[in-house]
Order: structure tokens, then C-alpha cells, then sequence
């Protein structure tokens, strides 16, 4: 299984709705701070990662193919 196989669920499941991988998912308003908040702890889990909170950005966290690239990162 793919990260994005992976990672896209769970945005989904914060989101409430299907997205595409570079669908922006704070300036369309799919995910607030709560919903983020939410989504790295569920990565933290999936991927076994502590995720700083420095790194929750929207260079990081704006889309599924930006999550894939910081996941890339940090596994």
C-alpha cells in the first residue's frame, strides 16, 4: 500500500467528503485547526511518527500530496 492509499482516508475522514491529492484543503475550508489537530494524530499513529508541532503548516498539511511528501520525510 502507497502512502497516499494511506494517508488520503484519513483526510477524508477529517474532511467529511472525497479529495483529490492536491486539493487545498485549508483555503477551500475542508480542515480547521481542530481537524488538523486531529489528522497528525491519526498519522502519528498510522506512520508511528511524532509530528513537532512546528512542523503542522500549510507547506505540510495543505494537501494529500503535501502530507505524502512530509511523510516521505519523516519516515
Amino acid at each position: 500500500m502507497d502512502l497516499i492509499e494511506r494517508i488520503k482516508p484519513l483526510v477524508e475522514e477529517i474532511a467529511f467528503k472525497p479529495v483529490t491529492n492536491e486539493e487545498a484543503l485549508y483555503t477551500s475550508n475542508l480542515i480547521d485547526s481542530m481537524g488538523t489537530v486531529d489528522l497528525a494524530m491519526m498519522l502519528e499513529e498510522e506512520f508511528n511518527i511524532k509530528i513537532d508541532t512546528r512542523d503542522i503548516i500549510e507547506s505540510n498539511f495543505d494537501s494529500v500530496d503535501k502530507l505524502v511528501n512530509y511523510i516521505k520525510s519523516r519516515i
